[in-house]
């Protein structure tokens, strides 16, 4: 066992990899702790507890990124210690606690209209040619299914069946798939945008390329988000109300919820279809916007006995 910790993490990444698992992101945060590991404790070839207590310091401001890089720690010293590493430090559970979620931005349908107005006004830029074109439609897309915004960036072409209505999300968190059919006019949309970039960009690799054949990178996602959202509503700036690209998913499953109930249509029926839609892996996941928005809530409360199907009994003495 005489292997580098820069070996060990390559074949913990590449047996991920190898069962189906999209590991970009653990990837990352585990090269990040690779390179401090190679300038603080050189010598180190199994995460050792001071080594990573100290990394995890850094992001102590940063309870997303905090969370992340512990989760991937954690499960490669696992890994290790599956492969009789036995000294690996495996951080606990609970000393690291799960970020408490942003507040979703709910759009209002004036904010969606002026948005959108916004977005396909964006003019032609010499440095980022094909902006003007690409995220008008990658930014639709996103809100019409209420897509992860990972999905959207990183959507590849071979995965777009417009003249069949559907798109294939694949590996998007862990390794479920899943096929998404989209609406009539959101192909007659897309299709005009198809041609478009195949004219300009033959053969592109992703549907909603960023300056070469690659996808856009999250920050330049979100900062484009908000570049068109301020510029619409220069005035909630300062407001201090944060509002992010991904609140087009928070809104799809709001606004669907909302229609439901406004038609009479049977909740029990149809949260299972958007949870497969929406990719979540657990109703749980889907049921978290009926107590996050009161006015949800309280109609499903006196319409429907969805909760007493749905979730476990508790009890008051565990």
């Amino acid at each position: 066992m005489n292997k580098t910790l820069s070996d060990l993490i390559k074949e913990f990444l590449e047996y991920k990899t190898r069962n189906g698992y999209v590991y970009a992101t653990a990837g990352y945060h585990l090269n990040k702790y690779l390179d401090f590991s190679d300038r603080h404790s050189p010598a180190e070839n199994i995460p050792d507890k001071d080594t990573v207590n100290t990394f995890l310091s850094r992001y102590a401001t940063t309870p997303g990124s905090l969370y992340n890089i512990a989760a991937a720690l954690r499960e490669f010293s696992r890994y290790l210690i599956g492969l009789g590493y036995t000294s690996a430090y495996v951080i606990p559970q609970g000393k690291v606690s799960l970020p408490t979620p942003v507040q979703p931005y709910l759009f209002t349908d004036g904010e969606i209209e002026a948005f959108f107005i916004e977005c396909d006004s964006l003019q032609y830029d010499c440095h980022v040619p094909k902006r003007h074109i690409v995220l008008p439609a990658m930014y639709r897309l996103l809100y019409c299914c209420g897509l992860r915004c990972k999905e959207a960036r990183t959507l590849k072409t071979e995965n777009v069946h417009l003249a069949e209505n559907y798109i294939d999300i694949l590996q998007s968190k862990g390794p479920k798939s899943r096929r998404l059919f989209i609406s009539q006019e959101l192909s007659d949309y897309l299709l005009i945008y198809d041609a478009t970039m195949n004219h300009l960009f033959p053969d592109r690799t992703f549907f909603f390329p960023s300056r070469e054949d690659t996808p856009y990178g999250a920050n330049t996602f979100q900062k484009n988000f908000l570049k068109i959202w301020y510029t619409a509503f220069p005035k909630k700036k300062c407001d201090g109300v944060s509002v992010r690209a991904y609140d087009f998913r928070h809104h799809f499953a709001y606004a669907n919820m909302n229609r439901w109930l406004r038609e009479g249509r049977d909740i029990n029926v149809m949260i299972p279809y958007l949870m497969k839609y929406m990719g979540h892996q657990d109703i749980e996941n889907t049921l978290y916007y009926f107590h996050l928005v009161p006015d949800i809530y309280d109609a499903i409360v006196k319409k429907s006995s969805l909760f007493e199907g749905l979730l476990p009994e508790v009890n008051a003495y565990e």
